[in-house]
Order: C-alpha cells, then sequence, then structure tokens
C-alpha cells in the first residue's frame, strides 16, 4: 500500500512538472510576442515621427528658401530681412536631427545652411548679382539631395528613376552618348514633341 502511495505521489509530481515545464514555456512565448508587438508599436510609431519631422522641415526649409528669394529680388517692403526668419526651419532642422538618420540629416543641415546663407549674405532687390544664382543653384541642389536621401530613408519607391522628383529639374543627354546635355523637368516637353 506504501509502494502505491509513493508511485501515485511520484507520478503526480512528475505530471505536475511537466505541467509547470508546459505553462512556464506557453507564458515564455506570450511575453515575447507581447514584446514583438510592442516593438513594432514602436517601430511604426518612430517612423511616423520621423516621417512628420521630415515633412515639417521640409516645408520649413523652403519656406526659409522662399524668404531668401522674396529678399533678393526686392518683393518685400523691408530691405532688411525680418528679426529671426530662421527660426522655425531651425528648430524643425533640430527636431529632424533627433530621427533622422546620418545621410538625412547630414543633407537637411546642408540644405538649411545654404538656405539661410542664401538670404543672410545676399543683396536686397539684386537678382541679376552673380551671388545670387550661385547661392540658388547651391541651395537647388543641397534640396534636391536633401530630398533624395528622406525618400530613400523613408523607403518610398521611385517608379523611374531616370525622372526628376516634382519641382526639380536634370541635366540629360537627349542624344545619349557624349553629345549636348538639356535641361529636362516633368513639365517640359521633349525636343521632337515642341515641333
Amino acid at each position: 500500500m506504501a509502494a502505491t502511495l509513493v508511485a501515485g505521489t511520484g507520478g503526480a509530481l512528475i505530471t505536475q512538472r511537466w505541467s509547470d515545464r508546459r505553462e512556464a514555456v506557453a507564458w515564455a512565448r506570450e511575453r515575447e510576442r507581447e514584446h514583438e508587438r510592442w516593438a513594432r508599436e514602436d517601430e511604426a510609431r518612430t517612423f511616423e515621427q520621423r516621417r512628420q519631422s521630415y515633412v515639417e522641415f521640409y516645408e520649413a526649409v523652403k519656406a526659409l528658401a522662399r524668404t531668401a528669394y522674396d529678399y533678393c529680388y526686392g518683393f518685400t517692403d523691408e530691405s532688411e530681412l525680418p528679426e529671426g526668419w530662421q527660426s522655425d526651419a531651425f528648430a524643425k532642422l533640430a527636431q529632424l536631427e533627433f530621427y533622422a538618420d546620418r545621410p538625412v540629416a547630414a543633407a537637411a543641415s546642408a540644405a538649411y545652411g545654404d538656405a539661410w546663407s542664401w538670404g543672410q549674405f545676399g543683396e536686397y532687390d539684386a537678382p541679376d548679382a552673380p551671388s545670387f544664382y550661385e547661392r540658388h543653384q547651391k541651395y537647388d541642389e543641397a534640396e534636391l539631395e536633401m530630398l533624395l536621401s528622406m525618400r530613400q530613408s523613408l523607403s518610398i519607391p521611385e517608379a523611374d528613376l531616370t525622372l526628376s522628383p516634382p519641382g526639380h529639374a536634370y541635366l540629360v543627354n537627349q542624344a545619349g552618348g557624349d553629345g549636348p546635355k538639356q535641361e529636362v523637368s516633368e513639365t517640359s516637353t521633349a525636343p521632337n514633341e515642341q515641333e
């Protein structure tokens, strides 16, 4: 009788131990799933914050460049740039640098610097000054580099890499080879369509 009691108790302990192990494995699996779900939610939230900071900075640096353009062209009533004209773009650059990867942060900083120097060192109502076009071109190139870096960072696919992004133009060789290059944008027509 004692042997049966010992065997029954031993069997119950073994069964309980197996049950505890299964339950521990199930809890561990459930905790792992929960952590994976939290990680996915964190990643999605961070992506959305990154996307938002990119868009807000892009709009702010475009406004900064527009202010510089208007100032250098004399489209403003004041012959001096307004106090703090660069503050909004600078604040948005700081936010972007928190979320951006290094290529985007560097490209955004370069675009901001070029837009700022275009206005800061530009001459009021002097659109014919050679420095106006040099600064304008430098900003345009930096802005394009920033835009392409942002799109790549956000995994926005390019349908046709030969087309320029909206608002930008590439120099392309229409005939192929080493012939003359012509500026083409999405809104322009090809040479044979102009006839």
